[in-house]
């Protein structure tokens, strides 16, 4: 790492969280503020770290699977081998296995937008596992998600609608969510912790440590506890991560708290926060994936991750947002994003550049297109897949991603179709005025656009050159089935995300 000078001045900038009289804040960074919060009573001995994403050249780091030097080590040599100024532990690892699956994590490892290891596949440890997850711009999420035999639609979380760059398991039972303190623990010891938290601005996380195990200096805290921690401290939503041994801090190569085994523990995976003292030039953006004619690159924290050429795989560079991805020849009209109908009932998708075909009829629905692109949709929905019309005198239609919904204009008003739009309105009423006034009555059929069983041929087999972390498509695999179900709903997190 990087020599700096020593930033250890308290400061007074407020971290939007009360102050008590044990509280020392400290600046590692621009953007990053630390609190040493110790009280009595109980005795507590609390390391906190806020990190402000929205500075440029803050990163995030999960552990990449290099075992024994990001994961299987303790997290001195991790940030040591990744640069991190600030880092934790991560999730909780396998203690039983042998080999290569010793202290490999129980759930999500995700790095530089590579997923190497799965989210929980079965209930053997819960009903759910959390994980907290961020974009490569920088989006994070701390949250829960059922098991893969369960959640099958999760099952590649670095693709749309999640596309998660770094993420790290955590445990099931959720400590906060949207600003409500959640229930349930897996132990009821007051033990050393590990946590981490999204404020509600989604531009602040806190990444936390309590130690624990240590008469008269550190009690610990029980699960509960660490809910109040966490809400005290600004989060809206928190999880858990591994504790006990397991929870270190280390702040510029030193080991803030005093880890219950006497010195750190090698554990499954670390999640650090980085800082680039400039942002590198290559970086369009400098938190982003994108194009640069057909060479795809990626930055984050203003740190310049790599690139790899889309057309060495005879595929083009699509940019969607902050992201970009290798589009392949099979996807329709060349869009990576693209859908159409191949015949009544089938239709032929690309997301993030992965083609599939799906059978919209062997859900009940027929495969249609408009000008909002095509999707399957509800019979009902004769207009197209993004349409309203009038079905009686008094009532409204509109198909939204393919899903049909009818509302009974109010008393008075009439269903008035102009031929390119319909709208409730009462008559003398102005152009749009009433429409979709009234009760109405939505059919959760036909969501989705069918996208799903991967064809991955051609050159996109391939895996791009092993110096770059771009992510070329590689062909999708997903039942067309489960895809068909959800993608509409996807979709609609898409478009709420980039608004």
């Amino acid at each position: 790492m990087k020599a700096h000078v020593a930033r250890s001045l308290v400061v007074v900038l407020a971290l939007g969280t009360p102050a008590l009289a044990g509280d020392v804040r400290t600046q590692v960074r621009p953007g990053i503020e630390l609190l040493h919060r110790t009280t009595t009573n109980p005795a507590q001995d609390i390391w906190a770290a806020r990190v402000d994403l929205s500075d440029p050249k803050v990163g995030l780091h999960a552990s990449a699977d290099r075992r024994n030097n990001e994961w299987n080590v303790t997290t001195p040599t991790f940030a040591r081998n990744t640069d991190s100024v600030v880092a934790i532990n991560g999730d909780w690892s396998d203690i039983t296995s042998s080999g290569d699956a010793f202290h490999r994590p129980l759930g999500l490892a995700i790095s530089d937008g590579t997923m190497w290891n799965t989210h929980r596949p079965t209930a053997d440890i819960s009903a759910t596992w959390g994980f907290f997850a961020c974009t490569v711009d920088k989006h994070c999420t701390a949250t829960s998600e059922l098991p893969l035999d369960q959640a099958w639609w999760f099952g590649d979380p670095t693709k749309r609608p999640y596309r998660y760059f770094q993420a790290v398991g955590a445990n099931a039972y959720v400590l906060v969510k949207n600003g409500t303190a959640q229930r349930g623990c897996y132990d009821t010891q007051h033990a050393p912790r590990t946590a981490v938290g999204v404020e509600a601005d989604g531009r602040h996380i806190w990444l936390v440590v309590v130690d624990g195990r240590a008469a008269g200096r550190a009690t610990g805290m029980t699960c509960d506890d660490m809910r109040a921690l966490m809400l005290g401290l600004g989060a809206r939503d928190a999880v858990m991560l591994d504790g006990g041994g397991s929870s270190t801090m280390v702040v510029d190569d030193v080991v803030k708290n005093v880890p219950s085994d006497g010195t750190p523990r090698a554990v499954g995976n670390h999640f650090g926060i980085t800082y680039a003292d400039t942002i590198d030039p290559r970086c369009d953006a400098p938190s982003a994936r994108f194009c640069d004619g057909n060479v795809i690159a990626t930055c984050q924290g203003g740190r310049f991750l790599g690139s790899g050429d889309c057309a060495a795989f005879g595929t083009t560079c699509q940019e969607d947002g902050a992201f970009a991805f290798c589009v392949h020849p099979d996807c329709p009209a060349g869009d990576g994003l693209g859908a159409e109908c191949v015949d009544a009932t089938h239709i032929r998708t690309c997301s993030d550049g992965v083609p599939g075909t799906g059978d919209c009829g062997a859900f009940g629905l027929a495969c249609g297109s408009d000008d909002g692109g095509a999707a399957c949709m509800d019979p009902r929905c004769t207009a197209g897949p993004h349409s309203n019309f009038c079905t009686t005198a008094g009532a409204l239609a509109t198909c939204t991603d393919g899903t049909y919904a009818e509302t009974a204009c109010r008393s008075g008003a009439l269903c008035v179709d102009d031929g390119s739009t319909a709208r409730c309105a009462l008559p003398g009423e102005g152009e749009g005025e009433g429409e979709g006034e009234g009760e109405g009555e939505g059919e959760g059929e036909g969501e989705g656009e069918g996208e799903g069983e991967g064809k991955g041929e051609g050159a996109l087999a391939q895996q791009p050159p092993p110096s770059t972390t771009a992510s070329c498509a590689q062909g999708a695999s997903t039942s067309a089935g489960a895809l068909a179900l959800v993608l509409a709903a996807l979709r609609r997190r898409r478009r709420a995300n980039a608004r």
